[in-house]
């Protein structure tokens, strides 16, 4: 009797485990599907979105920035200045964090193969700082390395290189209030280096 008893308990036991997967399946399924859904719709209202002026969009300006081009014999660096010479005549456009649906819903869609091409001159321009700010430290140059890579931080390189070694540089300096100056421009950033940006900046701090 005891047999059958626990027999059955077990059998129900089983019935609901089986009820509560399943149930939770189902409702894992439907809220993808609702998902789903809402980025199909959102697509569409994207692409029926009128076209936008974007001319005065917060392009790369670098008007007022002095950069050390020509300053040293170099094969690297004297790529790297051609490249940001390149850039300077090209409109470039911090879209990090930003997907093509969101920019086709605020700028329209007919803007989407210009933003997409002004983003990646922009991604282009700050590996291209990094570089060059990452071999002027290499050659000893390091005021020259501190005014590129400071200037990649001014317009919102997400490249966690590119601030560790500003940090690192402004902690040899021991000037320990410009690597909070950086913790403040960090928290600005719309990127997933967002937080270990900051993690990094604060272990210069403590």
């Amino acid at each position: 009797m005891m047999f059958h008893t626990s027999y059955y308990v077990i059998l129900g036991w089983t019935a609901i485990f089986i009820a509560v997967v399943s149930y939770k399946r189902f409702k894992a399924n439907r809220e993808n599907q609702n998902a789903e859904e809402r980025f199909w719709q959102r697509e569409r209202d994207a692409n029926n979105t009128r076209k936008q002026d974007i001319s005065q969009l917060d392009y790369v300006d670098f008007s007022g920035v002095t950069l050390p081009f020509a300053q040293f014999e170099d094969t690297l660096l004297k790529e790297c200045e051609q490249q940001v010479l390149n850039l300077k005549d090209k409109k470039a456009l911090n879209l990090t964090g930003i997907s093509n649906t969101d920019l086709k819903m605020i700028y329209g869609a007919a803007n989407l193969p210009l933003l997409t091409q002004y983003d990646q001159n922009f991604t282009l321009l700050v590996r291209t700082l990094n570089t060059w700010g990452k071999r002027l430290q290499e050659l000893s140059h390091s005021r020259e390395a501190i005014c590129v890579l400071a200037f990649a931080v001014s317009i919102g390189s997400d490249i966690k290189a590119t601030w560790n070694l500003l940090a690192e540089l402004y902690a040899a300096n021991d000037d320990l209030s410009r690597i909070e100056d950086l913790k403040a421009s960090a928290a600005k950033l719309n990127s997933l280096m967002k937080e270990p940006i900051l993690s990094m900046l604060d272990s210069y701090l403590h």
